[in-house]
């Protein structure tokens, strides 16, 4: 048993360290998908196959250097919305005034980044092992798709596997002067800021209630934790235009 775990973890900090930057050519298998960059000719080829399909792009470029990070789960199959709603499995109530700090999970997307310079970086592929789920907050006629996600509510950071699922250490504010009722969180992706390190994917969002049937949810960053890298923010190397990172809730919590 003991070998066994040893080699269940050599795997699986093999894999876990795969976040990052490359050169210009490389090859990596993660559970099933292949990725590779080849030379060819005057050019690069890029290529990605196995589990979830296959895909190619010939990148008439050289000197170039390569990113994978996690990004914002909310590309696939295509972009749909800029939202994440995140379902409690439990409903929390909270006393007037109260402040408490909850764990929740998140899918995780992993995007394949270009780059011929230190800020220059372009997206070439998007792919996850997370189930692709969408639903519809508020009403038909004016509510907001959004990516849905299922999550137990923890008390303390949980185990995590990065290729699959991250966490949002997410500080629940109660502002009102009732007892609140919390059964879901409503995220927008431009605001979202994810960190990682060996073994873990996190983000760290504030959510605010005003009163019974409002709130609000913004990402902050992860100050004071150095051994996290910051990924790379999809909605801002695209140069996409940010109308705003907070999250206002009004159709329910």
């Amino acid at each position: 048993m003991v070998i066994n775990n040893e080699i269940l973890l050599l795997y699986y900090f093999t894999e876990i360290i795969m976040f990052g930057s490359y050169g210009p050519t490389f090859n990596m298998e993660i559970e099933g998908v292949s990725l590779s960059v080849e030379d060819h000719q005057d050019s690069l080829i890029y290529r990605r196959w196995g589990s979830l399909g296959s895909t190619e792009r010939l990148l008439f470029q050289d000197q170039c250097s390569f990113l994978l990070n996690p990004i914002e789960p909310v590309n696939l199959p295509k972009r749909l919305t800029h939202f994440l709603l995140v379902n409690f499995k439990k409903t929390l109530v909270f006393e007037p005034g109260t402040i408490q700090k909850v764990y929740i999970t998140f899918p995780i997307e992993m995007g394949v980044f270009v780059s011929q310079g230190k800020e220059d970086f372009e997206i070439i592929d998007i792919f996850s092992f997370a189930k692709l789920k969408y639903t519809l907050y508020g009403a038909p006629s004016n509510g907001i798709i959004c990516r849905y996600w299922e999550s137990d509510v923890f008390l303390s950071p949980p185990d995590t596997y990065p290729w699959h699922t991250g966490y949002i250490e997410l500080r629940i504010v109660n502002d009102t002067e009732h007892m609140a009722e919390i059964s879901k969180s409503l995220f927008n992706a431009y605001g979202m800021k994810i960190y990682y390190e060996e073994n873990k994917v996190v983000m760290k969002a504030v959510m605010k209630v005003p009163s019974r049937k409002l709130a609000e949810t913004e990402f902050i960053n992860c100050s004071g934790k150095s051994r996290f890298k910051k990924a790379m923010e999809l909605y801002v190397s695209s140069k996409l235009r940010v109308s705003g990172s907070k999250c206002i809730m009004e159709y329910g919590l």
